[in-house]
């Protein structure tokens, strides 16, 4: 696991070491064990490695044996030991012991057709000097995030936004951005938060040569994965434990200390039972957390899960001052700001995952998008989603026509594009509109969405209207949220999150089974709920949906609201020219409303305290 950085110019004007020196300083904590430097008249690369396989030897960047080719990565490629394997039968010569090398003499072998072999989770470059050029490509499912910037004269990339952005480039808000992410709770790819600085979309590689030509193109994709209908729900359970308990497997191997991330729901609870069953741990470190203020305790659940296979357990127990008082470092390390308020536990129990010792974390993130584990999925059609709270949905229409809405952008709210993000967000993005300082700002709101999401939505057309969905939020959510917070919160602490659940082959296994049989009874996870019985206990399998989140009104009542609220009305410029202050100030005041519109002024004020902390840090505006 590490931190990537790069520059090409196409002018021919040289790379300097310092550039990139200014581009590592700012993810050191991405990887404080080692950095490398290469250079090449007008390319340079760059890395921070925190080190996790071949502690010693694994420095980069890696040659081939002629040194035509190097690599940078930032990730782990978990199937490296079968690659070496068939690689060295081939003629290949290893000079370490690297997961990282197998990607160079792969690229030597197959260029992009690499790409097909690789098990792990990844951003990586290969620079081919002989041709003079670039190779970038980010893994599968998109766990590992890429930045990148392009004019007419460089092309340069990072996994950090904070690292490009020493660069002399204009790093103005995109308000666009903005938008979205006050809607969403974060900023979809290809976008970021500045202007003119791009996220690679997931399975997707680049490629660009010294005089600037650029190709981008999609490699993967598991939407058109055919659903097999003939096959026995036995002999489906049979594949789905083998596939996990490999993918496990794989993600277990390191040279340093693993634990895992334990809420004792069903996703990490199963990763931790794998993990018993290979055998592979003595004594596994497992980490949960409970909040004052919270209607349910996780913990007990945890606990029991801890016992049942003898992991060394440790709990972490929030209260909201501390929350507050860390929220500043936080919006740091989340790079650009993020809404979801699972970052803060995530961030706290990596810390205290790194202070007892441990460096690798596996976790459950991505159960709920590939087993079904989301109450959305159980309606189909639109009238479906429109019931949400029971209300029909000529009623729904009604009642927003009888408020100051214009007519055309209230039918447009029923539409399942817009339903659907109603639920996504925590409803952020229906709380949108309140404070807007007009109604043709909510409409333009509507269509930026259109233009962000619509094609990815439509794409998915020929589905099941539950395969859609989860489809859709593989491709949005779990990428935009959940594997961002999770890459950039436990960097933060210099330790290495894992998702076995998502290993690459787990989502096309998931994609070919029939809906009927993953939410059978339009029971969530039912499929996978049949399969583990007997390896977790029922009070496990059975126990009430919780997820990750935390208690946000409890937080903002208690604490950080005041910090909102007693601002003075001095916000952002963005913020100020779009919104309505005055009614953000009564709202924050208005303590017992902030249950309804929690999630709005928790994105509000995570995007002001990564604004004050990191954007005018960095741009050097007081």
């Amino acid at each position: 696991m590490c931190g990537i950085n790069g520059i090409i110019r196409s002018d021919e004007r040289p790379v300097y070491q310092n550039e990139l020196e200014k581009m590592n300083n700012r993810m050191v904590h991405r990887g404080p064990d080692d950095f490398g430097y290469y250079i090449n008249k007008n390319l340079g690369l760059a890395m921070r490695r925190l080190s996790i396989i071949d502690i010693k030897g694994g420095h980069q960047p890696i040659f081939n044996e002629n040194s035509r080719y190097c690599v940078i990565c930032n990730g782990e490629i978990y199937n490296y030991l079968e690659l070496r394997k068939d690689l060295e039968c081939d003629g290949h010569v290893f000079k370490t012991k690297s997961d990282v090398e197998v990607i160079v003499h792969l690229y030597e072998a197959l260029g992009e057709g690499c790409l097909e072999k690789l098990n792990g989770m990844y951003a990586f470059a290969v620079w081919d000097q002989k041709e003079r050029r670039l190779f970038l490509a980010v893994d599968r499912l998109g766990i590992k995030q890429l930045y990148y910037t392009r004019t007419d004269k460089l092309f340069s990339f990072s996994s950090e936004l904070k690292s490009l952005m020493t660069l002399d480039i204009d790093p103005g808000i995109d308000r666009e951005a903005l938008m979205l992410y006050l809607s969403l709770l974060y900023v979809p790819y290809p976008r970021s938060m500045i202007k003119g600085i791009s996220k690679m979309e997931p399975a997707s590689y680049i490629k660009i040569d010294n005089k600037g030509n650029f190709v981008k193109k999609r490699y993967w994709s598991a939407d058109r994965i055919p659903i097999d209908h003939g096959i026995k729900k036995k002999k489906l359970r049979e594949m789905f434990l083998a596939k996990l308990q490999d993918a496990v497997r794989l993600q277990l191997r390191s040279d340093v200390p693993v634990g895992t991330f334990l809420s004792g729901g069903i996703d990490s609870s199963l990763v931790v039972a794998m993990i018993s069953m290979l055998g592979k741990r003595d004594c596994l470190s497992t980490f949960s957390v409970g909040y004052e203020g919270h209607y349910i305790d996780e913990r007990p659940f945890a606990k029991r899960i801890a016992e049942e296979f003898n992991t060394r357990h440790l709990e972490l127990f929030l209260r909201p001052h501390e929350v507050t008082d860390n929220l500043e470092r936080i919006a740091y390390f989340m790079d650009e700001p993020i809404g979801d308020s699972a970052a803060i536990p995530t961030f706290m129990l990596s810390e205290m995952a790194r202070d007892s010792g441990v460096k690798v974390i596996l976790n459950g993130t991505g159960g709920d998008e590939i087993f079904g584990g989301y109450n959305r999925y159980r309606y189909k059609g639109m009238n479906g989603l429109l019931r949400l709270k029971g209300i029909p949905a000529a009623n729904l229409i009604y009642s927003l026509l009888d408020k100051p809405l214009h007519v055309k952008t209230a039918l447009r709210m029923t539409d399942p594009l817009y339903c659907y993000m109603k639920r996504v967000s925590g409803s952020s993005f229906k709380h949108l509109r309140t404070y807007l300082k007009s109604e043709d700002s909510f409409s333009s709101a509507l269509d930026l969405m259109d233009a962000c999401m619509r094609e990815d939505f439509v794409s998915l057309g020929h589905l099941d209207q539950i395969d859609r969905f989860m489809k859709f939020d593989l491709k949005t959510y779990l990428v935009g949220d959940l594997l961002f917070l999770l890459d950039k919160m436990t960097m933060a602490s210099s330790i290495e999150g894992r998702v076995p659940l998502i290993d690459h082959r787990m989502a096309e296994f998931f994609s070919s089974i029939p809906v009927d049989i993953k939410l059978e009874n339009k029971v969530l996870k039912n499929f996978v709920k049949e399969a583990i019985r007997g390896l977790l206990p029922d009070e496990i399998i059975n126990r009430k949906k919780m997820g990750f989140g935390a208690p946000v009104s409890f937080w903002l009542k208690n604490s950080a609201i005041d910090k909102l609220a007693l601002n003075d009305g001095r916000y952002s410029p963005e913020i100020s020219e779009m919104f309505n202050i005055d009614k953000i100030q009564n709202a924050a005041r208005n303590r017992p409303d902030i249950k309804d519109n929690k999630q709005f002024l928790y994105n509000l004020y995570v995007y002001e305290l990564w604004y004050k902390n990191v954007y005018k840090k960095i741009t050097g505006q007081k």
